[in-house]
């Protein structure tokens, strides 16, 4: 990981942790300001991966997987800046829905780095059995924003903290003689 991604990451952990403490402290407006930041994250994103297609992804064999994952990025980020009215239980569904699939998706890589004998998969493992908990959790307290705001709190300050503790993990450099 280059120097810029390492700083990145660690900006992004404590903008994460900085949201998650702010809807906490101010829950009405918490719900948006995540909602906001993430709308705005999704559409830099969008855009990046629109001009990196522009650039270099329209001479490349498969380029047009880019150019939709850039437009599908572009169309959920107008979706979430838009939904301005919506109630903090719709926001904590789209949460436990993605949570849920994270999760997923962490603990499968996890089982993939065991194969490929890499360190850290007792890691991922643990994060992906974390996101799935908080996640059936949520769906189990339903009834109750307080609980499941608190919930989604700690999933979003765990996952700034194992973005950060990856920035600052030392990476092993291979050299070639």
């Amino acid at each position: 990981m280059s120097k810029v991604n390492r700083i990145k990451n660690i900006v992004i952990g404590i903008v994460i942790i900085m949201v998650s403490i702010s809807m906490l402290v101010f829950p009405d407006t918490g719900y948006y300001m995540a909602t906001f930041i993430l709308g705005v994250a999704l559409l830099i994103n969008g855009i990046k991966q629109f001009a990196y297609f522009l650039s270099m992804g329209i001479h490349m064999v498969g380029g047009k997987i880019i150019l939709y994952r850039a437009l599908i990025t572009l169309d959920l980020s107008f979706f979430i800046l838009s939904i301005k009215g919506i109630g903090q239980r719709y926001m904590m569904a789209y949460f436990v829905i993605y949570y849920f699939f994270a999760g997923i998706i962490t603990i499968f890589r996890a089982y993939e780095s065991r194969k490929a004998e890499a360190a850290f998969w007792k890691w991922k493992l643990i994060t992906g059995i974390i996101k799935v908990t908080i996640s059936i959790m949520c769906i189990v307290n339903n009834n109750s924003e307080t609980i499941m705001l608190y919930l989604m709190c700690f999933g979003l300050i765990v996952s700034a903290i194992t973005r950060i503790g990856k920035a600052l993990k030392k990476t092993a450099i291979i050299y070639i003689q």
